[in-house]
């Protein structure tokens, strides 16, 4: 697998040039040219199931002038509308059923503040309150970096809805003329990076899944390697470290241990991809682990690393392709330009045999001298 540090790192080999301009150079290049692989077709590889709200929605409020609302990993955004329900009583200024939505004043992942109106004064509560409060929305924040989901789904108790799309703002506008509660979920609607449904539910805690293909980022992380694997059990997904610092940044990157012929403590050498961090010293992964259980204390070296979309064996492309431009504009070499347009080339027809796509839309390598090429595998983006 090419992460960051090691796709920069073959790129300065194969032009025989690590000055630090030139790596900054190729990274914007490799960055672009993935942006172009992945964006060229719809790569089954993309897709990816995402859950939207599994916490329980029980919330506190203070009584203070604002009232500030506790919930840990929200997942709110700014105007985001939310209404409150209660086994007991609110506290003076709030009223069960009513929208209020969330501003930016006191926002936190954790705690929020509401107004009864968009980027409206703050509301203050007063008085008493008792019982168990729950807040629910028919608003949810869709993942960064995926594409407009291809299907969703809504999990209430025991039942699954799955509402129909509304695709126009206005049509939607019509639907929500009244505020309709319940929680058999018949419509969504998809704008500005959120998902929004009708009617609005009525349970506190219904699950949103989501079914969504991940679109590129930039790689600029460098491979972490401090400290160790302290334990890891073949067919688990826990990672135990030690002198390690974890941090939440890289859930999604991918762990690797350090596989060796001489080293009792040794990994099976595979990439697999993180999919939760827990502490500075524990992690957790999307797959099992496959390799020998590595016993506590075993002190075994590793890598996290910021990986490309692109799947192994094909993780070489924007390499490549970056090493066509370089060897064309930055130091003109024919015979260097061509040799990497040709791998590139056959590198991604063999990805479009390999990956399975039903797009028929590919890149075109510029070269327009060679016409013994099939005109099907190529188009401009």
């Amino acid at each position: 697998m090419q992460t960051y540090t090691t796709r920069r790192n073959r790129f300065g080999d194969l032009c025989n040039n690590s000055a630090a301009a030139v790596l900054t150079l190729a990274d914007a290049l490799m960055n672009a040219s993935e942006k172009r692989i992945i964006s060229s077709r719809d790569w089954d590889f993309l897709d990816r199931q995402y859950t939207l709200n599994t916490t329980a929605d029980t919330f506190t409020v203070t009584i203070a002038s604002p009232g500030v609302f506790s919930l840990t990993a929200h997942g709110f955004a700014i105007g985001t509308v939310v209404y409150f329900a209660t086994t007991g009583a609110l506290p003076t200024g709030l009223t069960v059923g009513t929208a209020y939505y969330i501003i930016t004043a006191g926002f936190t992942a954790d705690a929020f503040r509401v107004s009864t109106s968009i980027n409206g004064s703050v509301v203050n509560t007063s008085g008493s309150q008792s019982g168990t409060h729950t807040v629910t929305t028919a608003t949810y924040i869709l993942p960064s970096y995926t594409k407009k989901p291809s299907s969703i789904y809504v999990t209430v108790g025991s039942y699954r809805y799955q509402p129909q799309e509304i695709t126009t703002r206005s049509e939607w506008d019509r639907l929500n003329q009244t505020v309709i509660t319940g929680d058999a979920a018949t419509y969504y609607h998809i704008y500005d990076g959120m998902l929004l449904l009708y009617p609005k539910p009525a349970t506190a805690n219904s699950i949103v899944t989501i079914n969504a293909r991940r679109i590129a980022r930039d790689l600029s992380i460098a491979d972490y390697t401090t400290g160790t694997v302290d334990a890891v059990t073949v067919n688990s997904t826990a990672v135990t470290g030690s002198s390690t610092v974890w941090t939440a940044p890289m859930v999604g990157r991918w762990i690797r241990v350090t596989p060796s012929n001489t080293a009792t403590a040794a990994g099976d050498g595979y990439w697999y991809e993180i999919a939760a961090r827990t502490s500075d010293t524990a992690i957790v992964l999307r797959r099992p682990y496959g390799g020998d259980t590595l016993s506590a204390g075993a002190a075994a070296a590793y890598a996290i690393g910021e990986a490309s979309l692109i799947p192994e064996p094909h993780d070489f492309l924007p390499i490549y392709d970056a090493l066509k431009i370089y060897f064309t504009s930055v130091e003109p070499n024919t015979a260097k330009a061509q040799l990497y347009g040709v791998l590139f080339q056959e590198g991604y027809a063999q990805m479009v045999r390999d990956m399975g796509s039903t797009s028929s839309v590919v890149l075109e390598d510029g070269n327009e001298e060679d016409e013994s090429r099939n005109p099907n595998f190529y188009v401009t983006l």
